[in-house]
């Protein structure tokens, strides 16, 4: 069976509402990490086949930030942020002035303002996780890549030969003064991961 095929819309509505309750945990520690007043809209939770993921995320050669973030414990897998130019330029802006004309232009310093809200929000979906099982969940330090969505899109596909063709997406829209900013995160568990999160809520079918 491919991760995330072959369930039941039960099953499948608990991972969207661990995507709801992840993102909503996310807007709080990203307010705290940029010591600012962050608000958001209903996050949109989809489970897409890898050809919508790449056209959702602005098509296959799109530039933009992946940071991966390994997911350890007692579930096993991976989260990747994906950040596009305008929403790391505003970040980066929290903390210094900087002006970006492409992703590719990010240096040490920025990446690692960003890796830092990546591994905060990512903390963030891991409580969620942990907080409805009941499970230890921890997660690895990040890695970034600045890539097309196509090449960061086969990260989760290398290290997971049974994802099959199905990603959760969650689509975060961050509200930072009166700016709208877009971001998105892929969750990614392996099979034995996915069964034991439903065996311990309670959900077979």
């Amino acid at each position: 069976m491919s991760t995330y095929e072959g369930y039941s819309d039960m099953q499948i509505d608990v991972l969207r509402e661990i995507g709801n309750i992840g993102s909503g945990n996310a807007c709080t520690a990203l307010a705290m990490l940029l010591n600012t007043f962050v608000d958001m809209s209903v996050p949109s939770v989809r489970l897409l086949d890898l050809d919508s993921v790449k056209e959702f995320l602005g098509g296959q050669d799109s530039e933009v930030l992946g940071i991966r973030i390994g997911v350890k414990e007692d579930l096993t897998g991976m989260m990747i942020h994906i950040v596009k130019k305008p929403f790391a330029e505003k970040i980066i802006n929290t903390f210094y002035p900087k002006e970006l004309t492409s992703l590719g232009e990010l240096n040490d310093m920025d990446l690692s303002v960003l890796a830092e809200m990546g591994n905060i929000t990512s903390g963030a979906y891991a409580n969620a996780l942990a907080t409805l099982s009941g499970m230890k969940v921890d997660i690895l330090t990040p890695d970034y890549h600045v890539n097309t969505v196509g090449e960061i899109l086969q990260i989760p596909l290398k290290e997971y030969a049974e994802i099959g063709d199905k990603i959760l997406v969650i689509d975060e829209q961050f509200i930072m003064g009166d700016e709208k900013m877009t971001s998105h995160m892929l969750l990614v568990l392996d099979n034995a991961s996915l069964q034991k999160l439903f065996s311990r809520l309670g959900i077979t079918s």
